[in-house]
């Protein structure tokens, strides 16, 4: 299985794709995102270089700021002087290499420029069959912001007490004429869904409708292997399941993504003719990512500690967050506007999620950063809020 990000804010994460379309949650002009970019450095915490502790720490774009495989960047080098060639060759190795780790057929691999690409070509092939969208409020918005803003009706259930999602809900409204989208875990609560109700679920609405699972950060998670839904992408059911190497892979700037899906329906988004071709050194690095298990390993262990960082620090200043939380980032009750937090965070040099999601205006997303970040945002986070 698979899934990715690390920390170059200068390109554009699924997020920020949202906004410079114009169909974001939040609006940001362009010359404050180029002259916030500017500031962040890719310096790690590492034994051969000193992290620059006046920098700004971003925590706010689910990347992984430990950066990718050195067998990725190896990779990469080694290609360098082959990017006047188009990548038929690697994007057909790659597929292969996906096929044989899924155990699915070539045909149902769809490899894209990050997951995006996937998550709206998903929007357009359901308002193209007149499909109502069914999906939960306080989830990622790739899905239903692309629908609506192309006329696709998008149904929001809300979220359970404890910010899970309603799967029972959701399955109550499933009916001809509609397909379903989830998160898992969901974006920005980190919240999963128990293994048991998922598959349940999956099963029973995939043999009547649709169904995308969105798993950009399952390999993060701790039982991330009882809730991979590939197997009914191999029984033929109407099932998307959307992978990135944006986050645990670290190569968020590679703009890597595929999608495990019916051959005939990757088929149909390529009618839309919007499929662009898929970097080239992506593609290898991408390939050298999937070999480098070590590495794989390692980043789980990594993103799993600083995550356990985060919620320490949201129980020492006194804040509720969505309990459990299993991607790369925590959700936390900021007790004043998220927006407001987001600004006064910012003042103190460090960048978390302002008000993006409107039906939790208090609650921000805050991600996984580097050691000595984690450190300057608990500092920050602690001087603003303990006041409250």
């Amino acid at each position: 299985m698979s899934s990715s990000d690390t920390a170059s804010v200068s390109t554009l994460s699924r997020r920020d794709w949202l906004k410079f379309a114009g169909i974001g949650a939040t609006t940001l002009g362009a010359s404050a995102f180029v002259s916030s970019c500017s500031q962040q450095t890719a310096t790690a915490d590492t034994a051969d270089a000193m992290p620059d502790m006046d920098a700004i720490a971003i925590m706010s774009s689910n990347e992984n700021p430990f950066g990718p495989s050195p067998k990725a960047v190896e990779a990469m080098k080694g290609e360098l002087s082959n990017i006047y060639r188009y990548t038929y060759p690697s994007i057909v190795a790659l597929t292969e290499q996906i096929a044989k780790r899924e155990n699915v057929s070539p045909d149902q691999i769809l490899i894209t420029n990050g997951s995006q690409p996937i998550l709206g070509h998903f929007s357009l092939w359901a308002n193209s069959k007149g499909l109502k969208i069914l999906t939960s409020e306080l989830t990622y918005e790739g899905v239903p912001r692309v629908a609506e803003a192309f006329g696709a009706e998008v149904d929001y259930s809300p979220v359970k007490a404890d910010l899970g999602f309603d799967l029972e809900t959701i399955g109550a409204k499933v009916k001809p004429g509609t397909c379903v989208y989830i998160c898992n875990p969901n974006n920005p609560t980190g919240k999963t869904i128990d293994p048991a109700q998922l598959d349940a679920f999956v099963d029973s609405v995939s043999s009547q409708v649709p169904v995308f699972i969105d798993e950009a950060y399952l390999d993060i998670a701790d039982d991330y292997e009882k809730q991979v839904m590939t197997k009914y992408v191999r029984m033929g059911r109407p099932v998307v399941v959307a992978r990135t190497f944006s986050k645990i892979y670290g190569m968020a700037g590679q703009r890597i993504g595929y999608a495990l899906m019916p051959a005939d329906m990757i088929a149909e988004f390529y009618e839309f003719q919007l499929m662009s071709n898929v970097n080239k050194l992506g593609l290898v690095a991408a390939s050298a990512s999937l070999d480098d298990t070590a590495h794989f390993e390692d980043m789980r262990v990594k993103i799993k500690l600083g995550r356990e960082k985060l919620i320490a620090m949201a129980r020492d200043i006194g804040r509720p967050i969505a309990e459990d939380p299993q991607g790369s980032f925590i959700y936390m009750d900021t007790g004043m506007n998220a927006g407001e937090f987001s600004a006064r965070m910012m003042e103190k040099g460090v960048r978390v999620v302002g008000s993006r999601w409107s039906e939790r205006p208090e609650w921000s997303r805050i991600c996984v950063g580097l050691p000595h970040e984690i450190e300057k945002c608990h500092a920050a986070a602690k001087e603003i809020l303990t006041s409250i």
